[in-house]
């Protein structure tokens, strides 16, 4: 299955990110899996998991990495290329994509990323878990 809209309805909350990697303006992340909403329009109202999903951000033109050891203020993050492992929402704002998550056990972390499109793909199968 490949996905290029609707990104808000992808559900990334506990999908694990296996790998990063970067070639010129493009990221691609890959996760164990992703859930895709049945609202999405193809899923024909289904809840659908995408397993080995690879995500690809093209025309990134920034991209901040931030960590929380405390509730005051967030740091840089010390692992900026890899700084999500487990993620618990990933969103499409005006001002681009964000990831949240664990990076290690109890160290909160934002993805923030600027790019002008996606694609998802990976293996689609039913799902029967409420995710939405």
């Amino acid at each position: 299955m490949e996905i290029t809209t609707f990104f808000n309805q992808l559900s990334f909350h506990d999908s694990i990110i296996e790998s990063v990697s970067r070639c010129g303006n493009t990221i691609e992340i890959t996760f164990g899996s992703v859930v895709v909403a049945p609202e999405h329009p193809q899923t024909n109202g289904n809840v659908i998991e995408i397993r080995n999903a690879k995500l690809n951000l093209f025309g990134v033109t920034a991209e901040k990495a931030l960590i929380w050891y405390d509730s005051k203020a967030p740091l840089h993050h010390p692992n900026p290329n890899f700084p999500v492992n487990e993620v618990m929402h990933g969103t499409l704002k005006e001002t681009g994509f964000h990831f949240d998550g664990f990076w290690q056990t109890d160290n909160w972390s934002e993805w923030f990323i600027v790019a002008k499109s996606f694609v998802l793909v990976g293996e689609a199968v039913s799902c029967s878990r409420l995710y939405f």
